[in-house]
């Protein structure tokens, strides 16, 4: 009964139009957008081969697969860039 309650109030927004669903997907791209940028600073700042890659990568993971993508890509960057 308590997981009914709580899915109709988090859907409860969007069913009765208080939230407009494309602003979701707006502030996907602006989170794709400040997880490159913040990777591309870094692995700059480390004088990696190819920062841009690297950022584009992530923000492409963080648009694409949200956060499971997101997690997978920064493990990756973590591993061989970050990590020495």
């Amino acid at each position: 009964m308590l997981n009914v309650i709580a899915t109709a109030t988090a859907t409860g927004p969007l069913q009765f139009g208080l939230l407009d669903p494309s602003l979701f997907g707006l502030l996907n791209v602006i989170v794709a957008v400040v997880v490159g940028y913040f990777t591309y600073q870094d692995a700059k700042a480390r004088k990696t081969d190819s920062p841009k890659l690297w950022a584009g990568g992530m923000a492409l993971a963080s648009l694409l697969l949200n956060l499971i993508g997101f997690l997978l890509a920064f493990a990756v960057y973590y591993f061989v860039v970050i990590r020495d």
